[in-house]
C-alpha cells in the first residue's frame, strides 16, 4: 500500500511538471519544442537568478551601459589599451646609489640593491613638487611604488624624502675647551 502512495506521488509530480511545460508553450506545443520567444523568456529568468548570486564589476557595467547607448566602450583602465591585466604592485624604500637615464639603483632597508626603471608614466616628486629623474642624486632617500613585471620593476611613483640634517653645534652653547 505504501508503495502505491509513493508511485502515485511521483505520477502527480510528473503530471504537474507536464502541465508546467504545457503552460510554458502557451498550451500549444510546437513541433520543435518551445518557441524562440519562450526560450528567451526562460533564459532571462535564469540569468536574473544567476545574477543575484554574482558580484558585478563596476567597469563591466560602465562598458555595458555605453554599448547599450550606442557609444564606444571606454578603454579599460590600467591596461594601456592592450587588454593586459594590471601588473602586481609593490613598494620599497631606500637610499639612491646610482641614477641612470631611465633607471634608479637604490639600497633598500635590508641592504639589497634594487633597480627600478622609470618611464613617461612615472611620477617623480621631491617635497611635493614634480621633478625630473636628473634631479635625483646619490644619497637621496626615496620611496618607490612600482609594477612588478617579473624580471624588472617599472616605477609608478618615486618620492624623494627630505632627510633631516644632522644636528650641528649649538651656536648658543659655550665653546669646548
Amino acid at each position: 500500500m505504501r508503495r502505491m502512495h509513493g508511485t502515485a506521488g511521483l505520477l502527480v509530480l510528473g503530471l504537474v511538471g507536464l502541465g508546467g511545460l504545457s503552460a510554458c508553450n502557451g498550451g500549444e506545443p510546437g513541433p520543435d519544442g518551445p518557441s524562440a520567444k519562450h526560450r528567451e523568456g526562460r533564459s532571462e529568468v535564469l540569468r536574473g537568478l544567476m545574477a543575484s548570486k554574482e558580484t558585478v564589476d563596476p567597469k563591466a557595467l560602465k562598458t555595458a551601459g555605453a554599448e547599450a547607448k550606442g557609444e564606444p566602450a571606454p578603454a579599460p583602465e590600467g591596461t594601456g589599451g592592450s587588454g593586459q591585466q594590471p601588473r602586481p604592485m609593490g613598494w620599497a624604500a631606500g637610499r639612491v646609489s646610482w641614477v641612470g637615464d631611465d633607471e634608479l639603483l637604490f639600497v633598500d632597508g635590508h641592504g639589497h640593491e634594487q633597480e627600478v626603471f622609470v618611464d613617461e608614466a612615472t611620477r617623480l616628486k621631491r617635497a611635493d613638487e614634480n621633478v625630473q629623474l636628473r634631479d635625483m642624486s646619490e644619497g637621496d632617500e626615496i620611496r618607490v611604488t612600482y609594477e612588478d613585471h617579473g624580471q624588472e620593476w617599472i616605477a609608478r611613483d618615486v618620492e624623494a624624502v627630505p632627510v633631516e640634517p644632522a644636528p650641528g653645534p649649538d651656536p648658543e652653547a659655550p665653546p669646548l675647551r
